[in-house]
């Protein structure tokens, strides 16, 4: 046979280019974004914002994405992923350039607003994987994914603290990391344009055009067997995990009297640990054990860590650092199982779609998460958010316990689909 017969032989070597390629744009791509995230409050010193308008600039970018990111899935399924990574690229270079020229709140916002909309480069990348990978080896590629991630968010605020500290005017300070983070969406965008090929076969895209940006298509998403429960471990999951991305330095800061400077060397050792678990372990471990299994140990994991955080009473460093390896392992695990089960029970046809709503789904959980686990830590104690995360992977354990079954059944089913 042909390669082009088999899209998913993940053995060929056009294939594990492609694999690699599409994960290096990944990278690239959150490296940019990394870079100018811890940045963003600080523009509320320079246009003198108040506290919601600074709140509206990192809730921005999720809403929009929110809305988007389905939309996008679809299109990917009918007019391919290399289009719409090529839009999604572009719009977040152009998003960087705005952000980094703004003289105002209004263009700030505005910006941040345009890379929301355009922000559909993971889920197409996740797409993309499933494309041309074998359903055995998804959780792999899915690894892979969370291993750029890891990498792009320990090394972006390092770069980008690197930038703001040159020596430039102070009008050009802040200005400045914003480009740079356009000059990586560039690279990526020129990478996908010369390099990366078109990975879905004309025959999968769907010919129906009334469901390409449909909101009831969306809703056609949750009516696959299985995808409802595992959209449901996704939200959990994510949403306990994003109480660390959105108070662990504020926590570091209360609990144990920790610098900025400090809390950005945790964040990096968590990244690094979820790098390694997905970028190194979760291959052999799913030749081993079943992805729903490791779904629930990473739950295990996730939840003693975040119950270890949040019973600290001083500035001892080992519970601190034992309490970072589990929480960041535990995460490392679930997220690309959870993806790559997803992969394996939907038809060809309506990766993207699907991908797009779960990505949808993710955003959600963050905005939720960033919101509700601030309010505790100011509110309540500095430990009450990673009481709520443990509790909430408590629920994860719970429900993949509870719907183990099913999904293997669906995944047989869809295996079964996918011979025939």
């Amino acid at each position: 046979m042909s390669t082009d017969s088999q899209p998913h032989d993940s053995t060929s070597k056009p294939a594990r280019s492609a694999l690699g390629l599409v994960v290096l744009i990944v990278l690239i791509d959150l490296l940019g974004f990394s870079l100018v995230m811890p940045l963003l409050g600080f523009f509320g010193d320079r246009f003198k914002l108040d506290g919601w308008q600074v709140g509206l600039l990192f809730a921005a970018f999720p809403i929009c994405q929110l809305v988007a990111g389905p939309i996008l899935g679809r299109l990917s399924d009918r007019y391919g992923r290399r289009p719409v990574l090529v839009f999604s690229q572009a719009g977040t270079a152009v998003s960087f350039v705005i952000m980094g020229l703004a003289g105002d709140f209004t263009t700030l916002l505005l910006g941040r607003m345009l890379d929301g909309f355009s922000g559909g480069n993971i889920l197409v990348a996740q797409a993309y994987i499933a494309d041309v990978t074998r359903p055995e080896d998804r959780a792999r590629g899915m690894g892979m994914i969370g291993m750029a991630f890891g990498l792009g968010f320990v090394l972006g605020p390092l770069i980008g603290g690197l930038l703001v500290g040159l020596p430039v005017s102070p009008e050009w300070a802040l200005s400045i990391p914003f480009l740079a983070a356009a000059g990586f969406s560039t690279l990526a965008l020129l990478l996908v344009i010369l390099r990366l090929p078109e990975s879905l076969p004309r025959g999968a895209r769907p010919r129906d055009k009334a469901r390409v940006a449909s909101w009831r298509g969306l809703l056609d998403v949750f009516r696959l067997e299985g995808v409802g429960t595992l959209a449901t471990l996704a939200f959990l999951s994510v949403a306990a995990w994003a109480v660390l991305e959105g108070t662990f330095a504020l926590f570091l800061e209360r609990r144990m009297g920790w610098s900025s400077r400090s809390a950005s060397y945790a964040f990096a050792a968590a990244g690094l640990v979820s790098a390694i678990v997905q970028g190194g372990m979760i291959r052999p471990l799913t030749k081993r054990y079943s992805e729903i299994r490791l779904v629930m140990a990473g739950a295990v994991l996730a939840g003693i860590g975040f119950a270890i955080a949040a019973s600290l009473s001083g500035a001892s460093a080992v519970p601190l650092a034992a309490a970072i390896v589990l929480a960041a392992a535990g995460s490392g695990l679930t997220a690309p199982c959870i993806s790559g089960l997803v992969s394996r029970i939907t038809p060809a046809s309506e990766q993207g779609a699907v991908f797009g709503t779960l990505v949808s789904i993710q955003t959600l959980a963050r905005i939720v998460s960033y919101m509700l686990g601030n309010v505790l830590l100011a509110r309540v104690s500095p430990s009450a958010p990673y009481w709520l995360a443990a509790a909430v992977y408590a629920v994860v354990l719970a429900l993949g316990a509870a719907k183990a079954g099913r999904l293997a059944d669906a995944v047989r089913r869809s295996g079964e689909t996918a011979g025939a």
